[in-house]
């Protein structure tokens, strides 16, 4: 897959908009409204992070449409307020892009549809649209219902290896952004602050994030299938994909 992102903006209303014109011809503010959708009665469910996740049926398609939120204590303050540097710096059109490459690279993440930014003076605020992972749970959702088998978690090692080896940083590599689908391949999502990076210093960090998310769970959750010797399994699955 090539670079098949469209660019269009609507300067006088302060809308910019990144897209892939094969899954959407004309985008529009609108369509990044949940209230937009609500009203047309397509919208299927959603789900609670730092924002509130939309899931939406429109003309055959099955769309993730997720505003941007601020985490932490700037989040309380800021809640979904950025600080304008260029449209492409925007959080928005990076995830987007990332997503497109990767997409290239034939990993397994979601597909971008679409993605905007409103721009008012210094600040802007944005969403973006990606295409649903059919019949598919997060890692968290599957082990509070039963554990992995060793391929499985083989395949886990396999996805994270395949990121590292395009040079991609996860900024919250933890079990609810990991999914499963029915044929029991792995999906990464959730690339906001995420990025291509140099070198392989940073690697470690992002596996010890996923197992600490782990053992946070374990100790959480009354039933959460997870020992170790999972986490042994998922490390093998990375060593023998990983690029040397």
């Amino acid at each position: 897959m090539g670079n098949m992102a469209t660019i269009r903006r609507d300067i006088g209303a302060g809308h910019h908009f990144i897209f892939d014109d094969t899954l959407v011809k004309q985008p529009h503010a609108e369509m990044f409204n949940p209230e937009f959708w609500q009203q047309q009665n397509k919208i299927t469910g959603q789900a609670k992070g730092r924002g509130t996740t939309i899931f939406i049926e429109h003309e055959n398609q099955r769309w993730v449409l997720r505003h941007f939120m601020r985490g932490g204590l700037v989040g309380k303050i800021l809640s979904d307020q950025y600080l304008f540097l260029g449209v492409e710096r925007s959080r928005p059109f990076e995830e987007f892009r990332l997503l497109e490459h990767m997409q290239s690279q034939g990993l397994r993440v979601p597909v971008p549809v679409a993605a905007r930014i409103h721009r008012r003076g210094l600040i802007y605020r944005g969403d973006l649209i990606t295409l649903n992972i059919p019949d598919s749970q997060d890692l968290h959702h599957v082990l509070c219902n039963q554990p992995l088998s060793e391929e499985a978690w083989h395949k886990v090692g396999h996805a994270l290896a395949a990121m590292h080896n395009c040079q991609v940083y996860h900024h919250d590599a933890n079990v609810r952004n990991i999914m499963i689908d029915s044929d029991k391949e792995i999906w990464l999502i959730d690339f906001d602050r995420c990025s291509k990076r140099q070198g392989d210093s940073w690697k470690q960090s992002n596996l010890d994030r996923l197992l600490r998310s782990l053992h946070k769970e374990k100790a959480k959750n009354p039933v959460f299938h997870w020992e170790e010797k999972h986490w042994a399994w998922c490390m093998d699955g990375y060593r023998n994909a990983v690029s040397r």
